[in-house]
């Protein structure tokens, strides 16, 4: 059973355990987010990630967060190529840049662990990045990895801090959004939006606060990026094309 999203067989990291394992990309090194039509993603990833991707906010019970849209059907990500590999020159969100590895936060803590995806392909022994040296210590590289995930939780909780307050403002609406293919006309929904027009009639001193934190920039990208739901729906496109002539291809079976 997935965990995270992407996740199969979640364990603590341990020297003990993992003192000679190694890291190598593996040959379809995004296989893993073939199965999830969105993402998570930090607010400060949506200057990049709106050129891409529809972005919206989504609602849990410990608040708001960021997600961006990668499918427009279920289970399907239409930026994770037939060969495995990310869409080349579109954004790669951070959620997935982490993987085999995550931060798991004890209960009633702020201890955090480092777990890595035991599934992972790119394992193993032989060839790769080592994640200890031959003492047992961290290497400079898994070193990175831990600052890289650290500072990814940093960043999704103020993702979260500026989703809960536009939700406090009363700003986020539930969200529809419209795409034509093949001439017919579809309907996403099950997701929050910003209200532009309650936006820009925010008092002088919520909009100069928003500003202030950085955070009225990151609501207008949002906005921007509903517009690339018509390029996703492209994608689909050329992807079902794909999926038709590998039909055709294929040897008939009797």
């Amino acid at each position: 059973m997935k965990t995270l999203l992407i996740y199969d067989d979640l364990v603590a990291l341990n020297r003990d355990q993992h003192r000679h394992l190694k890291l190598a990309p593996p040959s379809q090194p995004f296989a893993f987010a073939r199965g999830t039509n969105s993402v998570l993603i930090a607010a400060s990833e949506l200057p990049l990630a709106a050129l891409d991707f529809p972005c919206v906010f989504v609602e849990a019970a410990d608040g708001h967060s960021l997600a961006a849209l990668v499918g427009l059907r279920d289970h399907e990500n239409l930026f994770v190529q037939p060969d495995g590999h990310w869409a080349r020159g579109s954004y790669l969100p951070a959620f997935f840049r982490r993987y085999p590895f995550v931060l798991a936060e004890a209960e009633g803590s702020d201890t955090f662990t480092v777990c890595l995806d035991r599934a992972s392909p790119g394992l193993g022994t032989d060839q790769g990045q080592a994640l200890f040296d031959d003492d047992g210590g961290e290497t400079p590289w898994l070193e990175e990895v831990k600052r890289f995930l650290l500072n990814f939780r940093q960043e999704m909780q103020v993702s979260r801090d500026f989703a809960n307050h536009l939700a406090a403002l009363e700003l986020l609406q539930d969200g529809v959004i419209e795409y034509t293919l093949d001439g017919e006309k579809s309907t996403l929904r099950g997701f929050k939006t910003v209200n532009e027009a309650k936006l820009r009639s925010l008092d002088a001193a919520a909009l100069q606060d928003l500003a202030a934190r950085g955070w009225l920039g990151w609501a207008y990208a949002h906005l921007l990026s509903i517009q690339q739901v018509q390029r996703l729906a492209l994608r689909l496109d050329e992807r079902r094309t794909l999926d038709k002539a590998e039909r055709d291809a294929a040897p008939a079976t009797h």
